[in-house]
């Protein structure tokens, strides 16, 4: 017996052109079946009592019953109570009434598979007529990853409504708010009437639409993924709270939005106030327990104790935030002096503030570079101040530190990007007007040469001539390759390949001195997703100063292990020659443009492999300082 589509057949003894009709016919029946068999939702054809005649593919999958199971059974075995139980009423009703409850219309119900799950629904039953027989069919569609979505997306709208921060989503173009979950319009003061008319310029009293349009700029030009600040929020009533904001640009489906998560630092901002005021508590202690014991209150910050006493100021006590700060153990830090966090590099001027406040026993606030264990410098903000005993005399000096080079960072960025665009447009423009002048000087050498023919020492001179021209060019192009936006092209690639090729592409430099590559304590796969000619470019910048600082015979090793970087996976690249190695003032210098300890160069190169490395999302950073040689470390996400 045939399970799949209905057979549907006609008489035609009587009709004219028979043959060609039966074909027609037999046609339209292959049709129907195809589309049975093929239909996504599932297809079953049942008769008067209920009994299951047939079903498609479809109806096999959903249900998990084969045909042979489904084909003579009532059809309410695919229904769960109280389905199953009412169904047989239903057929019965509408046989002798015609009254509609399913038949001739589509709502939603619950269906029953094999194993007894259920799931939802949208169930459409038709009346057909066969001959003399009455059939029903119906189209079962399965209705469970609408219902997950709907499930979704409310419980996401639910989360964000509920949440404890604020949350904001304003139009790109007109920053008319969209969407404001209940803890900003609880804590504004709004109803999301009222918010729709308003922009985020309307509720920050320290900005106008033309600073908030600054503020965002870098976002709108892809700069940055999110910009993070602190301001104020202006209540409807008048008042006015703290708030740090998080702001990003979302773009989907063509669409640019802002969406903002707000945090009320009310209370972090009473807890710096209450911060600060222990701090100055600090000034009245009589004890070396107590100021002990204020230190260690101060979470967060590094707190050094040093005795008021001789010359050399010994460090008594170190809190645990130093130690992790900069890497010294408790035991090592007693009985040094405070030079430990600066050693050699001695020429700040912040480091004067501070030699005259300990001299002094006086206040003082001072940002300086300071360097770990390990050599890694950061930025140090220091607060220093003189705790008196009893009879007012300076005991001890108590110096709160607070590592900001995160911050520092993130506003060297900002001012960087600014002053590349004006370095860029700058140079373009001189360029363009030196050109005419380059080839005009470079015309007349070529004609003062020929001139010159048989004087070799004044041929000589304008060699010189021609290569400062060319010198002065390549600045130009180097100062305008600095200042340009980096567009990164991304594939697989494999670092050692790169490197190796870079090597080999330096062969004339070091054509007449011996100094060899060792890369042979790295891990076998070294692919990252880069942009293979930029990192070229780095690593080529790295190879000319080590090949420049070796000694004959040298040797550059490269050293690779796992990483990671933001949670994600990456390579630690890390290049050491066998030079004199960096002083601290140089490694402390060593990525700021313009900055070389060369004879020749522009001192540009280690500027710009830093600029792509962090264009990579990457770091590069001086390594050890004290091992020998020098060391430049890379870690690049994978």
């Amino acid at each position: 017996m045939y399970c799949g589509a209905p057979n549907l057949q006609i008489a035609n003894d009587n009709l004219p052109n028979s043959q060609n009709a039966t074909t027609d016919l037999n046609k339209a029946d292959a049709r129907l079946r195809a589309f049975f068999e093929t239909a996504v939702d599932g297809m079953i054809t049942i008769d008067e009592r209920g009994i299951v005649e047939s079903v498609n593919p479809a109806t096999v999958d959903l249900f998990g019953y084969s045909e042979e199971e489904l084909v003579g059974q009532n059809v309410k075995m695919l229904m769960p109570s109280p389905y199953q139980d009412q169904h047989d009423g239903y057929l019965e009703r509408y046989l002798n009434t015609g009254e509609q409850r399913i038949i001739g219309r589509g709502r939603e119900v619950e269906g029953r598979r094999k194993d007894g799950s259920t799931f939802p629904m949208y169930l459409s039953v038709s009346e057909i007529t066969v001959g003399s027989q009455r059939l029903f069919t119906g189209i079962v569609h399965d209705l469970s990853e609408l219902k997950h979505a709907e499930r979704s997306a409310s419980w996401l709208g639910r989360v964000l409504e509920d949440a404890l921060n604020e949350i904001y989503i304003f139009s790109s173009n007109t920053l008319k708010f969209e969407c404001v979950n209940r803890g900003a319009r609880h804590n504004l003061g709004y109803s999301m009437r009222e918010l729709r008319r308003l922009t985020p310029v309307d509720i920050k009293p320290e900005f106008t639409r033309e600073r908030f349009e600054e503020v965002v700029a870098p976002l709108r030009a892809g700069l940055f993924e999110n910009l993070v600040f602190e301001t104020l929020h202006v209540r409807k009533n008048g008042t006015t709270y703290p708030v740090e904001v998080h702001l990003q640009l979302s773009r989907v489906a063509g669409e640019s939005t802002f969406v903002s998560i707000v945090l009320d630092i009310t209370e972090r901002k009473r807890a710096e106030e209450e911060r600060n005021r222990l701090s100055a508590e600090l000034k009245d202690s009589v004890h070396e327990l107590r100021v002990r014991d204020q230190a260690l209150r101060s979470a967060g910050e590094g707190v050094l104790i040093i005795e008021a006493k001789g010359a050399d100021y010994p460090i008594v006590f170190a809190n645990e935030a130093f130690q992790t700060m900069t890497g010294y153990d408790a035991g090592e830090l007693r009985g040094k002096t405070f030079s430990i966090l600066y050693g050699d590099d001695v020429e700040q001027p912040g480091l004067e503030t501070i030699a005259d406040a300990l001299k002094n026993l006086i206040e003082c606030h001072a940002i300086v570079r300071s360097y770990r264990k390990d050599g890694t410098m950061f930025w140090n903000d220091i607060t220093i101040a003189p705790v008196r005993n009893g009879e007012a005399v300076p005991s001890h000096i108590v110096a709160v530190m607070e590592d900001i080079t995160e911050d520092r960072r993130t506003h060297e960025r900002l001012v960087q990007s600014e002053r590349l665009a004006a370095i860029g447009e700058m140079v373009t423009g001189l360029a363009h007007e030196s050109r005419n002048a380059l080839q005009r000087a470079q015309a007349c050498l070529d004609m003062l040469t020929l001139d010159l023919e048989g004087q070799p020492e004044q041929i000589d001179l304008t060699n010189r001539v021609r290569v400062a021209i060319d010198d002065l060019r390549r600045l130009y192009e180097e100062v305008r390759s600095y200042a340009a936006p980096i567009n990164l092209h991304r594939q697989n690639a494999d670092l050692r390949i790169i490197w190796r090729k870079v090597w080999d592409d330096l062969n004339l430099i070091r054509a007449d001195r011996t100094i060899e590559l060792v890369d042979d304590d790295c891990p076998s796969n070294l692919t990252c997703r880069i942009d293979q000619h930029r990192i070229e470019q780095v690593f080529r910048n790295i190879f000319e100063n080590a090949i420049t600082a070796c000694p004959t015979p040298g040797q550059v090793v490269i050293q690779c292990s796992e990483s990671d970087l933001d949670t994600q996976p990456a390579i630690r690249v890390a290049i050491r020659d066998n030079g004199p190695g960096f002083k601290q003032d140089v490694a402390a210098r060593i990525f700021q443009p313009f900055f070389t300890t060369k004879q020749r160069g522009t001192g540009l190169g280690m500027a710009i492999a830093k600029r792509i490395v962090e264009t990579h999302d990457g770091v590069i950073e001086v390594g050890d300082l004290q091992q020998p040689g020098a060391e430049i470390v890379l870690v690049i996400p994978r």
